[in-house]
């Protein structure tokens, strides 16, 4: 027998949701956790960790007795709270900034109601590692981390090692062996035995056992505790908390690994779209949100701010690890998880309303004859923006439309109508409004509709034409479960889509759009290109009626790039990639990248996969109809359904030419957007005054922007000096190492 010694941690994982509803995972927190606290009094010994803020939240407020006990058991040592995070949530294509506030929520959580500040960050059962945690992990407190995944047949590393990020962050991280739990079904004390035995034999000098019956809870069996005490009697076995682990750990020497940890399962990266897109509308409505308290503080302002850290709160439970990747049973996505999304999407988008509304009665518009539009841009740094929504072409029934926004200094841009959502209207004058605005930093600007002169010529449709020659479909017969268990790549290709023609839609001097029409079997869709005056990046629309089962859909772009790397976004970081054709995650943009330095790819806020037969190809995964929550080798018996049939559409941005340094703050300001409001005449403006926030240069980028505290993001490969503004005053200022992400606070 080995004489390496095992410490054992006690532990149930319990997934809130899975394959089961909120409410089943809520009664799991309150039971298990009632059984544990049971065992732990008869067994003085035994020491147990626990995650998430959210299952501690739901105890004080469901059982404050139960609460009171396990408050004692921290302060005594034995029970041990661990992650230090709202929830467990998707480590690999969650953005940073929500992974930051995972951090800010629930280590605010823990410190108020156990005095704690928890050093150990604990995700054992997300599907991949994302390159940019390390950094994230160091800045939000954490030295420490835990995870299972990737597992040894899929990656092969160490499982005790120091995971370093870039700009020199580090934790010390245990990637656990086996499992994070025992399995419940053991019915012989030889099955534990022999778990020990092996992991005693396979293991580190210092090896864990992480002891107690998850997934859907359960605690720790008895039973089970009896026989682990018996097989103590011959082996160096130690009841431990992860704390005492690691310090122990922490004095020995320790391999160092660099990088993402992938690949364990490609197909979260697509899976239920729906999810994908909803969340990242409201990510940014939250961010809006926060940004127009700060610039706008009032009487009302701490009451916002407290509405939105609820939302916040709410909301990052949505980012849990079964989630998210969409690997959650469907009613769950129907019910909870739409509801928790809706809930904070109301309360960002209404305080957001309400404050431009303020803007719109303050600023000055007495310009304005016949009814304008205020805009705002929500980023401190210019942006070129591009908006469209459904409105009056002639509100007082002149007999013609406006075709021109005009600003107080008779500036004219120039507006154009094109389709909308409906094809009638009220006073059969109805369209909706587009044109191209340059906005300053943190800008605000008011605009008459009105009649112009001369029109600058139409846009054309040259510019999609030429990448419409660059644009296929190719079809993927999926041969993957809901997680994509055990694949590099989602499957071959079977074919591609046929095209079948074109129609022009629109035609204008502020925007163009062509439409290409496809079919697949028994399915259609139809790609929108648009071009925008002025806008390098092309904005694709991808409308499908899909009908086939397991048949996932790539865009497929030629990048004209014949040989090079893929640079994507990550989580606050920039990854570069050797293109190998396995399906790979990325945030934001992917492109492909050339010796020079020249980029060619696309920018998607809710579009997470990709794979490249070397880099002349980028194929973005649109859609993947697989079961709801299918897990290989159990046969699906369907009764769930199919996500990702009917009806769907996907929207991102086709980016080409521009220098690689440029995608990170590119890609922000195409996916983020300008706010505007509807507006008519209303004060004079002339006393209106509003802070300006501006941050220099461009490649810092404002991760975070609200009353607490500014968070940049250097994404840059240099070190950036950098300003901080308000009003033009400097508030900070100093120098961002390469991609190194910084908090400022606000006082």
């Amino acid at each position: 027998m080995s004489a390496k010694k095992l410490y054992v941690i006690g532990n149930s994982h319990m997934d809130p949701i899975w394959l089961w509803r909120l409410r089943e995972g809520r009664s799991t927190w309150l039971n298990t956790c009632r059984s544990v606290v049971r065992i732990m009094k008869k067994y003085p010994f035994l020491k147990f960790c626990r995650s998430s803020s959210s299952c501690y939240e739901w105890i004080e407020a469901c059982d404050p007795a139960l609460f009171e006990e396990i408050r004692l058991l921290i302060g005594a040592g034995r029970w041990e709270p661990v992650g230090g995070w709202v929830e467990q949530s998707d480590t690999i294509i969650t953005p940073g900034e929500v992974l930051f506030r995972q951090a800010e929520f629930g280590r605010r959580y823990f410190r108020e109601k156990f005095g704690c500040d928890i050093r150990i960050g604990y995700s054992v059962d997300s599907f991949g590692q994302n390159a940019g945690l390390p950094k994230i992990l160091n800045a939000t407190g954490f030295d420490r981390y835990v995870f299972m995944r990737p597992m040894a047949e899929e990656k092969t590393m160490p499982y005790l090692f120091r995971w370093r990020g870039d700009g020199g962050s580090e934790v010390v991280t245990l990637r656990v062996r086996q499992a994070y739990c025992t399995m419940p079904g053991w019915k012989e004390k030889t099955q534990l035995f022999d778990w020990i035995d092996r992991l005693i034999a396979e293991g580190d000098e210092h090896q864990t056992f992480f002891f107690g019956v998850g997934d859907h809870g359960g605690g720790i069996y008895e039973r089970q505790l009896e026989w682990l005490l018996e097989a103590a009697e011959t082996r160096d076995i130690e009841f431990s908390t992860l704390a005492h682990y690691f310090d122990t750990i922490e004095k020995t020497e320790l391999p160092v690994y660099e990088g993402e940890l992938t690949h364990h399962s490609p197909g979260c990266y697509s899976a239920v779209s729906m999810v994908k897109r909803q969340f990242a509308a409201v990510e940014r409505s939250l961010f809006k949100a926060e940004k127009l308290v700060l610039e706008s503080p009032g009487p009302d302002a701490e009451a916002d701010t407290a509405k939105l850290d609820d939302a916040w709160n709410q909301f990052l439970f949505n980012y849990f690890h079964d989630v998210y990747p969409g690997t959650a049973v469907r009613k769950s996505f129907e019910g909870e998880v739409r509801d928790l999304a809706g809930y904070a999407q109301w309360t960002a988008t209404s305080i957001l309303e309400k404050r431009l509304e303020r803007y719109a009665a303050q600023s000055k518009s007495d310009f304005l004859t016949e009814g304008g539009i205020l805009l705002w841009n929500p980023l401190p740094v210019p942006v070129r923006a591009v908006f469209g929504f459904d409105t009056f072409a002639d509100p007082n029934c002149n007999g013609k439309r406006f075709d021109t926004l005009r600003d107080e200094n008779g500036n004219t841009v120039p507006l154009q109508w094109i389709r909308s959502a409906a094809a009638f209207g009220p006073n059969n004058a109805w369209g909706r409004a587009a044109a191209v605005v340059d906005l300053p930093p943190s800008g605000l600007r008011v605009f008459a509709y009105g009649y112009g002169g001369r029109q600058p010529d139409a846009v054309g449709f040259e510019r999609q034409k030429a990448a419409f020659r660059r644009i296929s479909f190719p079809v993927v017969a999926d041969v993957g479960d809901t997680w994509g268990h055990g694949l590099a790549r989602l499957g071959e290709t079977e074919g591609e889509a046929e095209f079948l023609g074109f129609e022009e839609i629109d035609n204008g001097p502020a925007v163009s759009c062509l439409r290409a029409r496809y079919r697949w079997k028994q399915s259609a869709f139809k790609l929108d290109l648009f071009a925008y005056a002025g806008v390098p990046e092309l904005f694709a629309r991808w409308s499908a009626e899909w009908r086939e089962k397991d048949d996932t859909v790539k865009f497929n772009w030629k990048t004209g790039i014949a040989s090079g790397s893929i640079v994507s976004g990550q989580a606050a970081t920039v990854l570069v990639r050797t293109p190998d054709e396995c399906e790979q995650p990325f945030i934001d943009f992917a492109a492909a990248v050339d010796e020079n330095g020249r980029s060619s790819g696309i920018f998607a806020e809710a579009l997470h996969g990709y794979d490249s037969f070397g880099s002349a190809e980028l194929r973005l995964t649109l859609l993947r109809p697989v079961c709801y929550a299918e897990h290989r080798p159990f046969p699906p018996h369907g009764d769930e359904g199919y996500a990702d049939l009917g009806e769907v559409e996907q929207e991102f941005w086709i980016a080409d030419g521009r220098p690689a340094a440029e995608l990170p703050a590119a890609a922000r300001g195409r996916l983020w957007g300008a706010e505007h409001m509807e507006i008519t005449a209303a004060a004079d403006g002339a006393a209106f005054r509003r802070p300006v926030w501006t941050v220099e240069p461009p490649e810092v980028i404002a991760l975070c922007q609200n009353c607490r505290e500014f968070r940049l993001w250097n994404a840059s490969q240099e070190e950036k000096p950098f300003r901080l503004l308000c009003d033009g005053a400097e508030l900070a200022s100093g120098a961002l190492a390469p991609e190194e992400v910084r908090s400022i606070a606000l006082k």
